[in-house]
């Protein structure tokens, strides 16, 4: 009895294992054909990439040939220190005169103004330096 019950229980794996089996390679075959239609987009995005990546190269080689340096901007004598050597008006706060410096100063190509801390740093040592003398 005990080895028709093995001899059963085999059987049964075995149907259980074909069974598996048949499912698996249903769902292969539905794998491949969905990979099969996608092969023609699959091969579009891949020389679209190559395409991009040639693209950013040339982009990148023609930028380095382009780039030159702008010649420096030649300014006349520092404003600055004309300003100092004038008399102080009556009535101007020291940030008000350095804003009247600013004011006549070329602007350098490439350089921006920039309003704001620094504005506040150079005005306070303005200051302090006024109160020492």
């Amino acid at each position: 009895m005990m080895p028709a019950l093995i001899d059963i229980l085999i059987i049964v794996l075995l149907v259980g294992t074909l069974v598996y089996a048949f499912i698996l390679d249903r769902r292969v075959r539905a794998l491949m054909a969905t990979l099969k239609e996608m092969e023609p987009m699959v091969g579009a995005f891949s020389s679209a990439v190559d395409q991009s990546a040639r693209s950013v190269e040339d982009l990148r080689d023609l930028s380095t040939k382009v780039q030159r340096a702008e010649p420096p901007v030649q300014r006349d004598a520092p404003q600055h220190r004309k300003a100092a050597a004038e008399p102080i008006p009556a009535g101007q706060s020291p940030a008000e005169m350095r804003a009247a410096r600013l004011k006549g100063r070329s602007q350098v190509r490439g350089q921006a103004a920039v309003q704001g801390k620094s504005e506040l740093v150079r005005t306070f040592f303005d200051i302090t330096k006024e109160r020492k003398e």
